[in-house]
């Protein structure tokens, strides 16, 4: 933990108070709140020029805590808390430097929007003012403590709430330093954004619309070896009575490094010839480990389930995959469960059950390494094809 000046701490109290405060309101924005910890290395230079000593060493220990709150789709507001360490002087004498800092976060590149920071990589730009308070056993000449607070870094998921920072950052033109830090976030709830109105959802393909929908509770069936046949039901009345036979035909071609994946024979497609339906849907996501839908992930399946509505006569399968647990049966129960999400979650969504059939592979077809985050994550994937 960082042990800041009697001087620092009163000053963090009550501006951290003050910008809680005042950024209550814009909670109903974005309301994400994320807290993080971090240690690096600083250098020090404090002005010598003048005086009796020279300095010796400039580097030190950084460490810091920071508070922040999304505020727009891609802009933060943080508050921080920073020990920089110490430079070391001629004979023996040292000089603390401590900060406390309060600015903007900006998100320039990467997973920018506030939905989807939690599945890949960002990057960032960090604006803003802070005090640095110093300590030591010589006399000090003070004039002004207040500077700019700036830096750049990156920030890496590590699921649905957690994530590191990589970050060099300037308090003063004396203080600098390069830090890495572990960060927790408090997403809202995935119902957050359903005040938002139905008609900005343009029907086009799918992507990103502003409109989820309500989450629907969806039972536990067993599971069978291999890929499984998940029923789906109507999220509130009786299950289907006349399934839709499955049809044996291969799997949608997806060409390496070309999105565009070729429809299946009586598939229709778009104007460039690619599939409307068929392949993996991206950005159809869950929390962690579970069958709830991300709020992007059921932004798109609002598209889809437009784009589907659109083509009565279309009969889709869900396919969905997951990564590799070392539990037995564990992959295969929970793309059961996540199929019947998908598949009720279009259905809740206007689309007929009798049009989706939904299918568990587990983890047995994986596309990427499952001793990786980035092949874990593409292993966790929703698929449809045509029937």
């Amino acid at each position: 933990m960082p042990v800041f000046a009697p001087r620092t701490v009163a000053i963090a109290t009550v501006c951290s108070g003050a910008i809680l405060f005042s950024m209550q309101s814009a909670q109903a924005i974005e309301g994400s709140w994320y807290v993080g910890a971090g240690a690096g290395i600083s250098r020090l230079t404090p002005d010598v020029q003048g005086s009796n000593f020279t300095l010796e060493d400039d580097g030190s220990v950084a460490k810091g805590l920071y508070l922040g709150l999304d505020i727009t789709d891609w802009i933060s507001a943080e508050v921080a808390a920073t020990d920089l360490g110490e430079a070391e002087l001629s004979g023996g004498q040292t000089i603390e430097y401590s900060a406390l800092s309060i600015g903007g976060v900006a998100y320039v590149w990467g997973a920018r929007d506030v939905r989807i920071r939690q599945e890949a990589l960002s990057a960032y730009v960090r604006f803003g003012f802070n005090r640095i308070d110093n300590q030591s056993g010589i006399a000090l000449d003070e004039a002004d403590n207040t500077a700019l607070w700036l830096g750049a870094g990156l920030q890496w998921p590590l699921g649905s709430r957690w994530g590191v920072r990589g970050e060099l950052a300037s308090f003063d033109g004396d203080a600098q330093t390069v830090m890495a830090s572990l960060y927790w976030r408090q997403q809202k709830e995935s119902g957050a954004t359903q005040s938002r109105p139905a008609e900005r959802q343009p029907p086009v393909q799918p992507s990103v619309v502003d409109k989820p929908a309500p989450r629907v509770n969806k039972p536990t069936p067993s599971v069978e070896p291999e890929s499984v046949e998940a029923p789906v039901t109507e999220p509130v009345t009786a299950p289907i009575t006349d399934p839709i036979p499955r049809v044996t035909a291969p799997d949608p071609v997806i060409a390496d490094g070309d999105p565009c994946t070729v429809p299946v024979p009586g598939e229709p497609a778009d104007a460039n010839g690619c599939a409307v339906f068929s392949g993996v849907l991206k950005g159809v996501q869950f929390e962690g480990d579970s069958t709830t839908l991300t709020s992007i992930g059921q932004q798109l399946l609002n598209r889809m389930a437009d784009s589907l509505k659109r083509y009565p006569d279309t009969v889709v399968e869900i396919r969905v995959h997951t990564q590799a647990y070392p539990e037995v049966n564990r992959a295969r129960n929970l793309s059961r469960e996540r199929a019947i999400s998908v598949a009720r979650y279009l259905a809740s969504q206007g689309v007929s059950v009798k049009r989706l059939r939904a299918r568990a592979f587990g983890s047995s077809q994986p596309r990427g390494d499952n001793d990786t985050a980035g092949g874990r994550r593409i292993n966790n994937r929703v698929e449809l094809r045509v029937l």
